[in-house]
């Protein structure tokens, strides 16, 4: 069943690729299939523990996979910067940057720069290492396939229904007094607008923002602890879900499929599996996106980043 479902994934021999999160959930069918199929894959993680749990079992199933360890704290900016750089003196190339680790409904917390924690993991820790890693990104394009560089965010359908209908409020990044959820989904949305604006300034880079579907992974854990409703409901909602390994498809599929192209697809955001399909009316708006961009990089360079 998992070699039909991720038919569409092309042999990798010679491509590099970090998945954030790699270790686990979504991260972890990303990072097996990717090395299944021949690249050599950077898990970024904060546990080396959990890494070594997940490249023994990657390497219990394919001998010859290629699994390497990426310290990266995407909640400590100086951890970020330093795996950026870390990877930088390591590789030549990177070819696949996978944006998939995140935390879900987590109580309200700030990181030492001041972000409070959701939209720090997932979206502005993202946003630097990206950013750091742009370089590495184009000079691959020079000598790698057309197309074969691609920056994937995970988003949400979150992004859409939980997020403030208005979008980003700029006035208040942190949205202390919001719920859990709407903290979660405006986050998502970042991850949607950050794709959107990357596509836009980085045209020869394939960038795509996506909703994996619902997958029986332990993000519940957040919910639950938010809504001790959510564990009543949990079964309901993952009903028929998939586990991670088949879950991970539509990751893949965003990161490899030679059917997206550059000149139809670039910033698209993608509808399990493989469906190119309307983000919210906010995940729409290009100039949100671009303000975003510029809210950005001002916060980060503010902080000395």
């Amino acid at each position: 069943m998992i070699n039909d479902l991720h038919g569409f994934i092309p042999a990798l021999a010679g491509n590099v690729a970090i998945i954030t999160g790699g270790h686990t959930g979504l991260g972890f069918g990303t990072s097996i299939e990717l090395a299944k199929h021949g690249a050599r894959v950077y898990i970024a993680s904060r546990s080396e523990a959990k890494f070594k749990d997940a490249k023994r079992d990657i390497i219990a199933e394919h001998p010859e996979a290629d699994i390497r360890l990426l310290k990266l704290d995407l909640a400590d900016l100086d951890s970020v910067r330093e795996a950026a750089e870390w990877f930088s003196h390591q590789e030549l190339s990177l070819h696949l940057l996978i944006n998939n680790a995140g935390v879900m409904c987590v109580p309200y917390e700030e990181t030492k720069e001041g972000f409070e924690m959701q939209v720090a993991v997932n979206y502005i820790g993202h946003f630097l290492f990206t950013e750091l890693l742009l370089p590495m990104l184009q000079r691959t394009i020079e000598k790698a396939d057309k197309g074969s560089v691609r920056i994937v965010n995970v988003s949400s359908d979150g992004h859409a229904k939980l997020a403030p209908k208005e979008g980003i409020v700029f006035s208040d990044m942190n949205m202390k007094n919001f719920s859990v959820w709407a903290r979660y989904g405006h986050s998502k949305l970042a991850n949607v607008l950050h794709a959107k604006e990357l596509a836009k300034r980085y045209p020869d880079i394939l960038t795509f923002s996506l909703h994996p579907g619902t997958v029986k992974t332990n993000l519940s854990a957040g919910p639950i602890s938010s809504t001790p409703l959510y564990r009543l409901i949990k079964p309901l909602v993952e009903l028929g879900a998939p586990g991670p390994r088949k879950g991970a498809a539509n990751i893949l599929f965003a990161a490899v499929s030679p059917s997206l192209k550059r000149e139809a697809d670039n910033g698209a955001y993608l509808l399990p599996v493989g469906k190119v399909s309307a983000p919210s009316k906010a995940g729409s708006d290009a100039k949100m996106a671009e303000n975003l961009w510029d809210w950005t990089v001002n916060a980060l360079r503010s902080r000395g980043y």
